[in-house]
């Protein structure tokens, strides 16, 4: 059962066994999970069934540090959150992203532990079973890899599938008899008990000003990686006195992937058709999921340099053109995708408005995109996307601002460390390298190759992790290996927010994974 708290009738207070705050793909994983006859399941979202401009003004906020995207357009309040609007790539972390190592914690369980939940987690996007190793894509589609044999270099491979999580479930949410969403329910803070370990209720106040309390016997956060932390900032009088902050964790080790337009491949001879690293359908259904390849560096090597990963993809053929660099295509690209809803609408006028400044490259953009075909080509324009250190002083804190409805607006700090730049500069040092080394060609950089131009060229990932990081240790962790808030009974946090590390796949795959294995554990 859907409903529309705004358009219903007060009724008291909404009592539950289990209650999910936010009915993104976590949160929806959750409750299709545990639902069964006898068990009352209530699904709590601060969005409406598809996008409302009041209600994201509720995810506005701060950033300060590297470049860094409004907060609104970071993730979206709607029935399936920020799916829909992302991009649709999936990967697991590697086993060596689950292990202590340059300085991070590492995980309370190996990834072995989350084979069985990722194979769910497969079948909950719609992705294929077969996996994701290089070697077994390259023979089933006949794929033609680059540097196979390169002792430094690897291939990767990401499946995607855009799915809409609240258009692929809502059917089955609406017919289900156990599970309750309430819409436009944004949640004000969690009270706890008297004994301070346990959530008693939550306060949930509407834009129009109904307010309401929700029950349950066990409550999870499934907001996301910004909202997690916020809302359990606002559970408190004081820092001391928020759940899961005895410590001062909570909002701590803010990480993201950053992604750079590093420049192009110029091939030295002749041009390449580089099929295996765009996307390509991977199944007969044309409808169905896709997959592509990118290079990455071995693990060997990251050890012996001691380097954080990274990811090499390449833009599709019509993009290799230099119109695609400029701040007026990137801002003409920005509007067309929020115009597809392929990013959260809003400032789409604006957006036009800076792309219009020069419209001769944004003309050039438009004309290469309708009339380029994919094939070889000696000029292949680069994106990376990189892996970063989970760094104590980024967080997530309350700003002064506040929101329609009251509450402190969120502030993000995300500020790389040297190392991270130096990780990004010797990754790309190394492909340079292989391309070289194979006599296939160069690389040429967009920017001078130093720190501030390394800095400068940086775009926020819209990865948000790391905010309520996992440890058995209370002094080192926010949440439990089963995802129990310390100094908690009955609250539980599931998403990203939960990653001791981010490592270097998209978090996606990896915050479902382990909603399923939460929805194990309380089922149990």
């Amino acid at each position: 059962m859907i409903i529309d708290v705004e358009h219903t009738a007060a009724q008291g207070p909404a009592e539950a066994d289990v209650c999910i705050i936010g009915a993104g793909a976590a949160g929806i994983a959750i409750a299709l999970e545990l639902a069964e006859p006898g068990r009352r399941i209530l699904l709590v979202e601060a969005g409406d069934a598809a996008f409302d401009a009041a209600t994201q003004r509720l995810f506005e906020g701060e950033a300060a540090g590297e470049p860094f995207p409004p907060l609104r357009d970071t993730r979206m309040g709607a029935l399936g959150g920020t799916t829909g609007v992302w991009a649709g790539y999936c990967c697991p972390l590697e086993a060596r992203d689950f292990e202590a190592r340059h300085g991070a914690v590492g995980w309370p369980f190996r990834r072995d532990a989350l084979d069985p939940h990722y194979r769910r987690a497969q079948a909950f996007f719609g992705l294929t079973a077969h996996g994701f190793d290089a070697d077994e894509w390259a023979s089933r589609l006949d794929l033609v890899r680059m540097l196979p044999d390169d002792p430094v270099v690897r291939n990767r491979v990401f499946q995607i599938n855009a799915l809409r999580a609240g258009v692929r479930y809502r059917q089955r949410l609406e017919s289900s008899r156990d599970i309750r969403v309430l819409l436009r329910a944004p949640v004000m803070r969690l009270h706890l008990a008297g004994d301070g370990q346990r959530v008693e209720h939550a306060t949930v106040r509407t834009l129009r000003g109904r307010e309401f309390a929700v029950r349950a016997g066990r409550f999870v956060l499934a907001a996301g990686g910004i909202e997690n932390a916020r809302l359990l900032l606002l559970s408190g009088n004081a820092p001391e006195e928020v759940p899961g902050n005895a410590h001062g964790l909570i909002g701590r080790f803010f990480t993201d992937h950053p992604f750079v337009d590093p420049g192009h491949l110029e091939l030295a001879n002749r041009g390449l058709r580089l099929d295996a690293y765009l996307p390509r359908h991977a199944t007969d259904d044309p409808v169905g999921c896709s997959m592509r390849c990118a290079l990455s560096l071995d693990p060997a090597v990251l050890d012996r340099e001691q380097l954080l990963n990274g990811a090499l993809l390449f833009y599709p053929r019509y993009a290799s053109h230099d119109a695609f660099a400029t701040r007026e295509v990137r801002e003409f690209l920005e509007a067309v995708s929020k115009l597809c809803r392929k990013a959260v609408p809003g400032g789409i006028a604006s957006h036009l408005a800076r792309a219009l400044r020069a419209p001769r490259p944004v003309a050039i953009a438009i004309l290469r995109k309708l009339t380029v075909p994919n094939g070889p080509a000696r000029r292949w324009r680069l994106r990376a996307m990189f892996e970063t250190e989970s760094r104590f002083d980024n967080r997530v804190t309350l700003a002064a601002q506040r929101d329609a409805l009251g509450r402190p607006r969120a502030r993000v700090e995300w500020r790389l460390r040297e190392r991270d730049i130096h990780s990004m500069r010797r990754f790309m040092q190394l492909m340079d390298e292989a391309f070289r080394r194979h006599r296939l060609g160069r690389i040429v950089p967009a920017f001078v190759d130093d720190a501030p131009g390394w800095r400068s060229a940086i775009i926020a990932g819209k990865h948000h992790m790391g905010t309520t990081r996992m440890h058995r240790d209370p002094a080192l962790g926010v949440v439990d290996e089963n995802a129990r808030v310390h100094g908690t009974s009955n609250l539980f946090i599931a998403g990203s927010s939960v990653f001791p590390c981010a490592g270097l796949a998209n978090p996606t795959l990896t915050l479902v994974a382990l909603a399923l294995r939460l929805a194990d554990h309380l089922g149990r």
